[in-house]
C-alpha cells in the first residue's frame, strides 16, 4: 500500500524545489519546537541541540526563514529574535510583519469596510458578534479558550478542544460577521477543563477569507520573489495550505497522526513529509536544503 503522502527523499518535485528556494515559511508548535514548545529537545522531549544547529547552519548560509504561526504578534517578535530571523507571520496569516521595527500590515480577507467598528480590532470584533459563545453553547464542554496564549490578540480568537469542524463552521454561520473556525493540529496543553476529550486540538476563529497561503503570497511578492522560491513546513491541515503558495510543501512526521492533514495532504501534489517528528523533522529538511544548495550541512 503506498504512503499516504511521498517521503521528503523521495518526493519527484523535492530536489528541484529544495535547490532553487532561499527562503521558507515554517511553523512552530509540533513543528520547530519539541513538546513542551521546547527548542532544545528532540522529538520525545530529551535535550538536544539538533533542531537548533539546523537553525544556525540556515541562518550561516543566508537562507530566510520566516515563521508563519498561529501565535501572536508579541511572541512572534521574541520568538524571532532568538532565533535570529526578522520577519514573521502572526495570527494564522491576518498580521505580517515585514522585518524587525517595522509596522504590522492586518489582513481580514472577505470582510468589508463596515465590518470593524471604529477603534475595534478583528478580534474584538469576533467577541461582538458572540462567536466564543455559540460555539460553547452547541459543544458543551467540548471547546474553551487556549489559555493563557488567548491573551494580547488581535485579529483571532485561540481555542481549544475537539468538535466537528462543519457542524461548528454552521453554527458560525449564524453570525453577523463571516468567521472561520480553522483546525491548527493537535496539541497537548499541561491542562484543561474540557469534558471527556482525549485529543486535543487547537482553533482560530478567524475572518473568513484568510489563509496562511495568502498572507505567503503577500510576503513573497513584497520581497520580489516568486513561489519556486519558497518551501514551507509545518503539521496541521492549515500548515498544509501553504503548499498553496510555494513550490514544496513539507510535513514532519508528526502531522500524520491527524487524520484530517493526511486529507488535506492527499489533494496536492507538492507536498513531502520527513522521515522524523517535530524538530528533528525540521532538522531533516534543512539538511537536505543545505544539501540541495551545495551547503555545509554540519
Amino acid at each position: 500500500m503506498p504512503a499516504p503522502v511521498p517521503s521528503l527523499e523521495t518526493h519527484p518535485l523535492a530536489t528541484g524545489a529544495l535547490r532553487r528556494a532561499s527562503i521558507l515559511y515554517t511553523d512552530l508548535d509540533g513543528t520547530l519546537l519539541g513538546p513542551g514548545a521546547r527548542l532544545l529537545s528532540d522529538a520525545a522531549g530529551a535535550p538536544s541541540l539538533i533542531t537548533a544547529e539546523a537553525v544556525v547552519a540556515l541562518n550561516r548560509a543566508g537562507l530566510d526563514c520566516v515563521v508563519c504561526s498561529g501565535r501572536n504578534r508579541w511572541q512572534l517578535m521574541e520568538v524571532s529574535r532568538l532565533l535570529g530571523w526578522d520577519a514573521y507571520i502572526a495570527e494564522v496569516g491576518c498580521v505580517i510583519v515585514p522585518g524587525r521595527g517595522q509596522a504590522p500590515i492586518y489582513y481580514t480577507g472577505s470582510w468589508g469596510p463596515d465590518a470593524i467598528r471604529e477603534g475595534e480590532t478583528p478580534y474584538e470584533a469576533i467577541t461582538r458578534v458572540g462567536s466564543l459563545r455559540v460555539l460553547q453553547r452547541e459543544f458543551p464542554g467540548l471547546i474553551e479558550e487556549h489559555a493563557p496564549w488567548h491573551l494580547n490578540r488581535e485579529a483571532t480568537h485561540v481555542l481549544r478542544g475537539n468538535v466537528p469542524l462543519a457542524d461548528a463552521q454552521a453554527a458560525l454561520d449564524t453570525l453577523e460577521l463571516p468567521v472561520r473556525i480553522v483546525d491548527n493540529g493537535i496539541i497537548n496543553p499541561p491542562r484543561h477543563t474540557l469534558r471527556g476529550v482525549t485529543e486535543v486540538h487547537a482553533y482560530h476563529l478567524i475572518p473568513d477569507g484568510v489563509h496562511k497561503s495568502d498572507a505567503i503570497e503577500r510576503d513573497l511578492a513584497r520581497r520580489g520573489l516568486k513561489r519556486a522560491d519558497a518551501l514551507a513546513i509545518g503539521d496541521s491541515a492549515t500548515d498544509v495550505e501553504m503548499a498553496d503558495a510555494v513550490a514544496l510543501g513539507v510535513l514532519v512526521a508528526n502531522a500524520l497522526d491527524d487524520a484530517r492533514v493526511v486529507e488535506a495532504a492527499a489533494t496536492r501534489d507538492n507536498v513531502a513529509v520527513t522521515r522524523r517528528e517535530r524538530g528533528e523533522g525540521w532538522a531533516e529538511l534543512a539538511s537536505a536544503w543545505l544539501r540541495a544548495r551545495g551547503g555545509d550541512q554540519s
